[in-house]
């Protein structure tokens, strides 16, 4: 729930370089296409990408699901950029850069790096600038699935030979 106002109002960049490698706000197979990319080390060993907003880009949420996210360890919360580069290991010179280019861009009106388009929140462009800045490891998660099982307007499950699964009914996820 937390992704939505991070994306809009932040960045989201590759752990070991600080970079950003994607347009925050392509739609999620590209997302998670492009973090899979990186995920991978020549080891074999995962480094998850992070995503990181300031203050005022979390107010695109609730207070409930930014609580949430922290109660739960899942986000982070740090007083300084320094602060957050250090617990995710990110070169502080590649995730500085990153941050000063977005917020270049957000001024400008135009992400000359990625082609994100900026959304208002409050009648303003959010730039990353104003702590505390939130944080978590980004990773794809299944909200949707293309596909799944073949089922009729009376919710019945179908096998692969088109026949009907006696006593097996699907509905919502479970199709996918």
């Amino acid at each position: 729930v937390f992704a939505i106002p991070a994306f809009a109002y932040g960045i989201m960049v590759d752990a070991r370089t600080g970079k950003r490698f994607i347009n925050e706000l392509a739609d999620r197979k590209i997302r998670a296409d492009a973090i899979l990319k990186i995920n991978k080390n020549p080891d074999g060993s995962l480094t998850h990408p992070v995503v990181i907003c300031d203050s005022v880009g979390a107010t695109g949420t609730t207070k409930a699901n930014v609580y949430r996210g922290l109660h739960k360890n899942v986000i982070k919360k740090f007083d300084s950029i320094e602060e957050l580069a250090q617990f995710y290991s990110i070169p502080y010179d590649g995730l500085k850069k990153s941050i000063d280019d977005y917020n270049s861009y957000v001024k400008s009106g135009k992400d000359l790096e990625m082609g994100k388009p900026f959304f208002k929140l409050d009648g303003k462009v959010v730039d990353i600038s104003k702590p505390p800045f939130y944080a978590w490891r980004a990773l794809p998660k299944v909200h949707h699935t293309m596909g799944g099982v073949k089922i009729d307007t009376e919710a019945r499950v179908y096998d692969k030979q088109n026949n009907i699964i006696q006593g097996l009914f699907a509905a919502g996820e479970f199709v996918g």
